[in-house]
């Protein structure tokens, strides 16, 4: 507690809300090869990997489930409608 000092108790809270955080998971195969897929083709450590993967997944859900958005993909064959959720 810093006495009446709200502002400060605010910004440590939201400075400690943005740090970084460690985390054990157990993941599957397939996951597993989609990092060591981006680990190869990126160049990138597993940490960032890890976190591209989970922002374009997030990325995707919200737009498809909060903002009721379809995700289409084009290709050589034209676009294509992707069913995720």
């Amino acid at each position: 507690m810093l006495g009446n000092r709200t502002d400060v108790e605010e910004a440590l809270e939201g400075r400690l809300a943005t740090d970084p955080r460690r985390i054990n998971v157990a993941i599957s195969p397939d996951t597993v090869r989609a990092l060591e897929r981006l680990i190869e083709c990126e160049d990138v450590t597993l940490t960032e990997a890890l976190r591209r993967l989970v922002g374009y997944g997030d990325f995707v859900y919200r737009a498809m489930r909060d903002r009721g958005e379809q995700l289409f993909l084009t290709g050589p064959d034209g676009p294509r409608e992707v069913v995720l959720l």
